[in-house]
């Protein structure tokens, strides 16, 4: 079965190399009466193809991160998968259609055929990883936090294709851009699945209770990893300079618990509360013990890395 699963994914590699190969011979060339080159034309055209050019690179990272970790490949996701290598050989046809024209049903229908092949992707995603050992996989609790980010994805998908039939230059803009930020974002994930599976489990608490805190908090931490993830080439190793990161954030919210807990206390004068809030002090006061080991730890490996 492994050779078979083997066999599969060289044919859909394939397949995505005719498409990209189909995509860049369909860049149409034209010229001007005195037999120059229209450029303005040229770079539209390049633009269009460049961003289809990420949406299919997109689907093929992503099936290979899981295809990775999969020792086989069952019927119903061969299935599936066939169904989404046809509906992803007709962006060629309709980037073709887009780099002639983008009135609202090009437009519109290209939202389609996109949003179609996201459906296929998920439920072959959902599938393949369902398959992978428990062994393999990180805390259930950041295996949510993942479901829901593609659930957004395919509701906002929905959103998308309205505003595309409605507003179609501003839909175009839309999908332009968001291959490119989903490339990003799985580089962005899969450094976070690495990060998160080698964490302790008071580090993914933290870690998990940090993914939900402000916005800013959010764009720092994806620039963060995506800085890592370019920077680390064997990609499954740690980067000392975003632990020692990640551990100084952890420690200065360790600090200001402790700080409320205190401010708590000076105000209670219930024994039972103050039982309770000395016990809760203890545990963080156990925890910001351990993080400045982590910290002294991830310093020297910094300074020995340099």
């Amino acid at each position: 079965m492994e050779k078979m699963k083997d066999r599969v994914v060289m044919l859909g590699d394939a397949i995505i190399a005719i498409i990209i190969t189909i995509m860049v011979l369909d860049l149409p060339i034209k010229l001007t009466h005195s037999g120059n080159i229209e450029i303005i034309t040229l770079m539209r055209s390049i633009g269009i193809y460049f961003i289809s050019f990420c949406f299919v690179g997109n689907l093929w990272y992503q099936t290979a991160q899981v295809f990775n970790h999969v020792k086989k490949i069952k019927n119903k996701d061969f299935v599936v998968y066939m169904f989404l290598m046809f509906f992803l050989s007709l962006v060629p046809a309709f980037t073709r259609l887009l780099i002639e024209d983008t009135n609202r049903e090009i437009v519109f229908m290209y939202g389609i055929l996109t949003f179609i092949v996201s459906i296929f992707l998920q439920i072959l995603l959902n599938s393949l990883e369902r398959q992978i050992e428990e062994t393999e996989k990180i805390k259930s609790e950041y295996q949510k936090k993942i479901r829901f980010k593609h659930r957004g994805n395919f509701i906002f998908r929905i959103f998308l294709l309205f505003l595309a039939y409605y507003y179609p230059e501003f839909g175009l803009v839309v999908y332009l851009a968001l291959p490119i930020f989903n490339f990003l974002q799985n580089i962005v994930s899969h450094e976070e699945n690495i990060y998160v599976e080698q964490m302790n489990d008071e580090q993914k608490n933290y870690y998990l209770q940090d993914s939900n805190q402000t916005f800013e908090n959010t764009i720092q931490k994806y620039v963060s990893l995506l800085k890592s993830s370019m920077n680390n080439a064997q990609g499954a190793q740690k980067d000392p300079e975003w632990w020692h990161q990640f551990n100084q954030q952890w420690q200065k919210e360790v600090n200001r618990k402790i700080k409320q807990i205190d401010q708590k206390l000076s105000e209670t004068t219930d024994e039972s509360e103050k039982n309770h809030l000395y016990q809760k002090r203890e545990k963080l006061e156990s925890q910001k013990r351990q993080i400045d080991e982590y910290v002294s730890m991830a310093t020297i490996k910094n300074q020995k890395s340099k």
